[in-house]
């Protein structure tokens, strides 16, 4: 028996040991603690065993922008994860029980706030430089963002289990905090600024998120701009 099997053994093996039985209880524990003898598996192996990581890749692979760090933060909250940034590979890792569904989300919702960039900046900034432009997007995504966190916090029925942080303190020891790239740090109040905003703020309520998976053997999260 590998340690995989061996984990989900143990697991039923505990989940008996809870039974009204006292017999059938006592036997269920004695052969759980067999089995994590045998095979040197602790009660912390048992707690992080359902604990997965998920990755969905972010728009740069050394610092993230402000607005995406946000989005980041919103769906592993709604999902009851931690999300890591992996710098130098540029992707977002979201560590959790439901993890793929964190990712998901952020890749479907990253895909949305894109293209409702692009949108902007072809309609509204034209004329603009593109240092402009790229300043001016990062307000309309930071207020976009803002704007679709209560669609996104709905899904938010859980608390971060435990297993999360044992997990993170045994896999990710030496975290260092990751500070977001704030592009519009000395220039974000004037009514351009308010009108950018406004126009993310439209943008996200066509925005609609359907709760479409509960596990990961059902089907993804339905997501879609209607």
């Amino acid at each position: 028996m590998d340690r995989n099997k061996a984990l989900d053994k143990i697991k039923k093996c505990l989940r008996l040991a809870a039974s009204a039985n006292p017999h059938e209880a006592a036997a269920a524990m004695r052969q759980a603690q067999a089995l994590m003898k045998e095979h040197g598996i602790g009660q912390a192996d048992v707690d992080m065993s359902d604990v997965e990581e998920s990755a969905a890749v972010a728009g740069s692979k050394q610092t993230p922008a402000k607005w995406e760090a946000q989005l980041a933060n919103t769906v592993s909250k709604a999902y009851a994860c931690k999300v890591l940034f992996a710098a130098g590979i540029g992707r977002w890792n979201f560590v959790g029980e439901i993890a793929e569904v964190a990712s998901y989300t952020m890749t479907v919702l990253l895909r949305q706030v894109r293209q409702a960039r692009r949108d902007f900046t072809l309609t509204k900034l034209k004329r603009c430089k593109h240092s402009t432009k790229v300043k001016r997007g990062d307000i309309f995504c930071e207020a976009w963002v803002s704007a679709v966190y209560d669609q996104v916090m709905t899904f938010a029925n859980a608390k971060l289990s435990p297993a999360v942080e044992l997990y993170l303190a045994h896999h990710y020891p030496d975290l260092v905090k990751q500070v977001p790239r704030d592009r519009n740090a000395t220039a974000r109040t004037g009514v351009r600024a308010i009108t950018d905003a406004m126009h993310g703020v439209l943008a996200a309520s066509d925005v609609r998120l359907n709760h479409g998976m509960t596990s990961a053997s059902s089907q993804p999260l339905a997501l879609g701009a209607l």
